[in-house]
């Protein structure tokens, strides 16, 4: 049995119990990334002498936008620079029990640890220690200022990602958890830092198994994306390239309303442009579907998925192309107006609403997701699925099975808004079904156990496809077509 009291590699922490668990909050894993280490990739924490008491959460990551609910509207605990904290969840009696790592999401702009609906409950009552961590988001994290001053770093928050990691690869053990039986999962960003970790090299051997919802594979950019969406901040903050010094000892606060304006508005002037986020550099050497077929995460086993609806959210919020004339220019910005053809005749027949819907879903996550379950199921065995249970709110809304809607039922978190008007016992056997898949691939690298059919890997034969819903069922090669048109086309890349 655990103490409450353990001795991490940098010094001593004391955690708390609540309904027979353990919980340690606010464990420093990096030195704080302030004054001269702001825009600079992390490096580990100092050692301490003591104890530190570990019953808060630390500081949350200065965030860049309000997302209704999340990001800058969100009241928890304070925003700061030193914002690189983890927190456990383990269960009392954990010995050897297996590790699973959450890593948020937030289109690379707004997220924290601390946030409710990724709380760890769940897992400790299956047995299994959770995890999660901060890591800097917007200009502090994600912006890659180095393509015009070197003496800025680039994936600064990537860095803060590894750092996590190793620290959960050299700790998670006097926490009773087994550093051999981790698995690293997250959703929308934290999914595409997922598809970052597995193309890192020095990531590799930090985790043994992961999980992509929602990721985006392609945002993982080449700099070309960057200088677009950093030419616009610049412009927003009224300064020129050779002036970007002073955002090194400016007061963070003044650079907001340029991030959100980024965020919110890049989009009209680069349509169907993803917001800034990792970089392929010296951590992360090319595209993740390059780097897992070259065998980046040789031997990890993995599930990667996307919701059906993924589309509806974003062209609600303008952050995809709303018309035929936006795509149009999307594609010239691209140098491949020739695709234009394909992807209308792909999506002849629809409403516009529908098409553009569509089109978003597919640009974003769909077909870069199947490029890289393709990629690694020569690798490791992966399994792949698709969320489409829809909720009586959702569906009331015009959203359907929208982005971030698997997000409850894999953490077994219940979201009182989302949830409401849906009759419980649908809300529970969803719950059931994926949150009981997370658990056992969590254990034992298989996620079934729970569910009402056999989900088997994925082949390049078969190319077997879980269903979430009401009722589960499997597809083989869903969405074949949309691949097949765009899997060739590199928007702003």
């Amino acid at each position: 049995m655990v103490n409450l009291v353990v001795e991490t590699k940098n010094g001593k922490v004391e955690g708390f119990e609540v309904d027979g668990m353990y919980k340690w909050f606010g464990i420093p894993y990096a030195k704080p990334p302030v004054e001269e280490l702001r825009f600079k990739r992390s490096v580990p924490c100092d050692n301490w002498n003591g104890i530190k008491h570990a019953g808060e959460f630390g500081n949350r990551p200065y965030q860049f936008a309000t997302m209704g609910g999340i990001g800058k509207d969100m009241k928890t605990v304070p925003e700061s620079e030193d914002c690189l904290y983890l927190n456990v969840w383990a269960p009392k009696q954990a010995k050897k029990s297996p590790v699973f790592v959450w890593i948020y999401g937030g289109a690379n702009t707004v997220g924290e640890g601390s946030d409710p609906h990724y709380f760890g409950e769940s897992f400790t009552k299956d047995d299994i220690i959770y995890v999660n961590f901060n890591y800097r988001v917007g200009p502090l994290g994600f912006y890659n200022f180095s393509i015009y001053d070197d003496s800025f770093d680039s994936n600064c928050a990537v860095s803060d990602m590894i750092n996590a990691l190793k620290w959960v690869k050299e700790n998670i053990e006097v926490f009773g958890g087994d550093p051999d039986n981790i698995t690293i999962a997250g959703e929308s960003a934290g999914g595409t830092a997922v598809y970052s970790m597995l193309s890192a090299p020095s990531a590799k051997g930090l985790f043994n198994k992961a999980i992509a919802q929602s990721g985006l594979a392609g945002n993982i950019s080449t700099p070309k994306t960057q200088q677009l969406n950093i030419g616009l901040f610049i412009e927003q903050m009224n300064m020129k390239k050779e002036e970007l010094n002073k955002l090194k000892t400016m007061p963070i606060e003044k650079m907001y309303s340029a991030a959100e304006y980024v965020y919110q508005k890049n989009c009209d002037s680069y349509p169907g442009i993803l917001i800034a986020g990792p970089v392929i550099d010296d951590l992360i050497p090319m595209k993740p579907w390059e780097a897992m077929a070259n065998g980046s995460a040789e031997g990890v086993d993995v599930i990667f998925g996307t919701c059906h609806d993924e589309g509806s959210l974003f062209y609600n919020m303008k952050m995809f192309p709303r018309n035929w004339d936006q795509v149009e220019k999307m594609l010239a910005l691209s140098g491949c107006s020739e695709k234009l053809e394909g992807l209308k005749r792909l999506y002849k027949g629809k409403s516009k609403k529908k098409a553009m819907m569509e089109l978003g879903r597919d640009r974003a996550f769909w077909a870069d997701y199947i490029k890289c379950i393709q990629a690694q199921c020569t690798h490791g065995k992966t399994y792949a699925y698709r969320f489409d249970f829809v909720t009586v709110l959702l569906k009331l809304m015009g959203l359907n099975a929208t982005h971030g809607s698997d997000v409850g039922p894999a953490l077994d978190i219940y979201v009182g808004a989302l949830d409401k008007f849906t009759p419980k016992k649908r809300i529970d056997r969803i719950h059931k079904y994926m949150h009981g898949a997370w658990v056992n691939f969590a254990k034992n690298g298989v996620p079934n156990g729970t569910l009402p059919m056999l989900w088997e890997p994925y082949t390049d034969e078969k190319r077997t496809t879980f269903i979430f819903n009401n009722k589960c069922s499997i597809e083989y090669n869903p969405g074949h077509e949309a691949f097949e048109v765009w899997k060739d086309i590199k928007i702003y890349d």
